[in-house]
């Protein structure tokens, strides 16, 4: 199915040090298991094996071979049930398992996970790992006597990352999160912030250098779980607050890792976004879309460029930014709003991020119309200490076009970066391009343009 991916899956058994197979024909086979493609599939995995076989499961690494037709997923066993063997698993050892069902690359990491010998697979590629870590909690929060339950929710795994949430007996819970490559900077990102603006970040109880990881106290609910007008201008209130105590921080976010995204930074890379679109465009063979020519590329290009010199005219002042925010990252709990996941951590012009908060009442509300001046009245009681309305205004015009040229640009390394060039990104590149297409033609934007 296209919209499914199958995977193959190695569950360990800690104590025996074996897998579970089925019987075959002359040699066991792996289970495989199918999850929705555009899932998490640490999420999926190990709610469907549970689901299936009555297995506590976490996934310890993900295999993506292109010489496989599926990829491969390792798994430690936490918790099995007698269910197990009527489903037909049994226990076996790995050298059992057919050819066809492991691959010889994949044998060498379930021989090495199975032998305690995968350092350099990642601090969670290790069997035992959870309990390593829920003993490294209940030792750095002293002040609550932490008993956790056998419920833990993961959600990313492999490569050195890892989402995962630790509920406890008392009703509480705890975040571990981890990152590797490409996205190591969002640990000195976030322990900075945390540091800086801790009413505006989930609570950080632990960190760990060397894994780069961190564990924070769980915050509250996502705003998309209880997307209504009160909390949505909540959230753009304290989005405008934290923006405006990072004002006096930059020059230490800097440092941080958080890269210069700035309006002139942005002005800077134009040609060069312009240049990529057009190659992309070239590529398209879809004719479900309009593909944008090169003349109408290097029309956006001028106004983008136009709207970059209006808003520098505002005089905005560089503050932090989320160039990944959405319903997902930002986390209510009574009277507190706080912000998670980092990793897009910029500085620029505000109000681009508050942009895609417009952009998202705009999809998820079917009050949009009636929300938006709300919102945007929200965050302008923020922004007055620095600007004046008449500027304010002028923001909300330039923004929308300026929002997604800059969220296209990111961090700007994939313009280097072999990334550039899969199918994926260029069709994602496209469909950002049609959306400037048709913020370039608002009336209210031209006509700011043309004073």
């Amino acid at each position: 199915m296209a919209d499914h991916m199958e995977y193959r899956l190695a569950l360990l058994l800690p104590e025996s040090r074996q897998v579970l197979g089925f019987q075959g024909f002359g040699a066991d086979e792996l289970p495989r298991i199918s999850i929705p493609r555009w899932e998490r599939p640490a999420e999926q995995l190990t709610k469907l094996v549970e689901e299936m076989w009555h297995v506590k499961s976490v996934v310890l690494d993900v295999l993506i071979d292109a010489s496989s037709p599926t990829p491969f997923a390792i798994m430690e066993v936490r918790k099995r049930s007698s269910e197990l063997e009527r489903g037909g698993l049994r226990p076996v050892q790995p050298d059992d398992i057919s050819n066809a069902s492991l691959g010889e690359k994949e044998r060498h990491a379930v021989a090495s996970i199975l032998s305690n010998n995968a350092d350099d697979r990642g601090p969670f590629a290790r069997i035992g790992w959870v309990g390593e870590v829920q003993e490294w909690i209940q030792r750095e929060v002293h002040s609550r006597d932490i008993r956790f339950s056998e419920d833990i929710l993961q959600f990313n795994a492999g490569g050195g990352f890892s989402l995962v949430r630790f509920d406890t007996q008392q009703g509480s819970a705890y975040w571990l999160k981890a990152v590797g490559n490409p996205n190591e900077h969002e640990f000195r990102v976030t322990t900075t912030l945390a540091t800086l603006f801790k009413s505006y970040l989930p609570p950080i109880v632990a960190v760990r250098p060397e894994w780069n990881a961190w564990v924070m106290e769980d915050a509250g609910q996502p705003l998309s779980n209880s997307f209504d007008l009160p909390s949505v201008e909540k959230a753009v209130t304290c989005l405008a607050e934290l923006q405006g105590k990072s004002v006096d921080c930059i020059e230490t976010l800097l440092a941080a890792g958080c890269p210069d995204c700035s309006i002139p930074v942005l002005a800077d890379h134009l040609r060069a976004l312009t240049e990529y679109l057009g190659d992309a465009m070239n590529r398209q063979t879809s004719t479900k879309a309009p593909r944008l020519e090169i003349q109408r590329l290097r029309e956006l290009e001028s106004i983008v460029r136009d709207a970059c010199l209006a808003m520098q005219d505002l005089r905005v002042p560089d503050a932090l930014i989320h160039n990944d925010i959405n319903g997902g990252n930002i986390l209510l709990c009574g009277s507190r709003c706080v912000f998670t996941d980092w990793a897009e951590a910029c500085i620029g012009n505000p109000f681009l991020t508050f942009q895609h908060l417009c952009a998202q009442v705009s999809l998820d509300s079917r009050d949009a119309e009636a929300w938006l001046p709300c919102v945007r009245s929200a965050y302008k009681r923020s922004w007055r200490e620095w600007l004046t309305e008449s500027q304010i205004d002028q923001a909300f015009v330039l923004m929308p076009i300026l929002a997604i040229a800059s969220y296209l640009y990111g961090r700007g390394a994939w313009l280097n970066s072999p990334i550039r060039e899969t199918p994926h990104f260029q069709s994602y590149s496209r469909s950002l391009a049609r959306h400037m297409d048709r913020a370039a033609r608002a009336p209210e934007l031209l006509e700011a343009l043309c004073r």
